[in-house]
């Protein structure tokens, strides 16, 4: 009965160690992964809850056609996007901020942050030109 103890023993001793190993280990992978949680510098891109890629954003420059704030969209004559390789086109976008539709108005030349959405593109952010 005592030979069956100590091997008891020995066989949780093991284990202890051998999950003290695979702690350690985990954490190492954890903060070469990640630069740990206070790295968070260039992070505003990234998309909410998703666990997802952070997102691609496009800059562009272009002309309002119409303002649909039911739908929540504006239609605009743009140059090229790079971040997507578009070419200069006329498209509806999506506005994630639909408060800013209010404060825009056909012909009016702007600048605008545009993401590719499951839905399709979405405008981030959109200001007139001066």
């Amino acid at each position: 009965m005592k030979s069956f103890k100590n091997h008891l023993r020995t066989m949780a001793g093991g284990m202890l160690i051998l999950t003290g190993m695979l702690l350690a280990t985990t954490v190492v992978l954890a903060d070469d992964m990640g630069g740990g949680m206070g790295d968070m510098n260039g992070m505003s891109g990234m998309s909410s809850g998703t666990g997802s890629a952070p997102a691609s954003v496009g800059h562009g420059k272009g002309v309002v056609k119409s303002v649909d704030t039911a739908a929540g969209t504006v239609t605009i004559t743009h140059g090229p996007i790079k971040a997507f390789g578009w070419k200069g086109m006329t498209m509806a976008f999506a506005v994630k901020h639909r408060s800013e539709l209010s404060a825009l108005k056909k012909g009016e030349h702007v600048r605008f942050d545009v993401i590719q959405d499951t839905q399709g593109p979405v405008i981030t952010k959109i200001e007139e030109l001066p």
